[in-house]
């Protein structure tokens, strides 16, 4: 018999200590001393599962912001991209793996996308010269983060949007189709939101 949740709670320490155990894997695939990279976006939602201590335990020993040109000099066997699936960070991303093949000391690179990996990515990467210098080219799914013991938040860039657009597409049937669809509105069925 299956466990009735209608007043019972759910352990959201469970969901960050997943998260975090994850975390921890990857950057033990790291042997080494590391380098973090971040895309500035996700600092706050890692902040919220992974502090400087636990960092530091896998020996991570400096951390970066995501800029273009070089980075900052590090005595570091890995660096690490923390970055979104976004053909303008890889961009700036190949723009630092280039520069630091030619500061000197051989480094691993790797690259975590958050929360997918993107196979549109991986492929600037390559046009770009340098996906064969990552090591690691990994997903990290982060998509619910627990605040508290009962408070979630949901990192999912495009759900506004898709909520928004699917929302007004409902408005438009509820017209009765009095009005021609607004420009740029591809195909939409007005019984699928009858029914929920």
């Amino acid at each position: 018999m299956a466990a009735h949740l209608s007043y019972g709670r759910v352990n959201l320490n469970v969901l960050r200590e997943a998260v975090r155990r994850e975390l921890r894997e990857f950057l033990d695939k790291c042997a080494g001393s590391k380098a973090i990279v971040w895309d500035e976006y996700l600092t706050g939602p890692f902040g919220l599962i992974a502090q400087y201590s636990l960092l530091k335990e896998h020996e991570v020993e400096k951390m970066f912001t995501l800029k273009g040109n070089r980075l900052p000099a590090a005595d570091v066997k890995n660096i690490i991209f923390f970055v979104r699936p976004r053909l303008e960070l890889m961009d700036i991303i190949a723009e630092n793996v280039l520069s630091e093949d030619r500061r000197g000391p051989t480094r691993d690179f790797h690259i975590l996308f958050v929360p997918r990996r993107s196979l549109l990515c991986e492929q600037r990467l390559k046009d770009l010269g340098v996906l064969g210098s990552f090591i690691h080219r990994e997903e990290y799914s982060l998509d619910l983060i627990p605040f508290d013991g009962d408070l979630l938040s949901m990192e999912s860039e495009g759900a506004f949007k898709s909520r928004s657009v699917a929302r007004a597409g409902a408005q438009w049937c509820g017209l009765g189709s009095l009005e021609p669809p607004p420009p740029g509105f591809k195909g939409f069925s007005c019984l699928s939101h009858l029914s929920s």
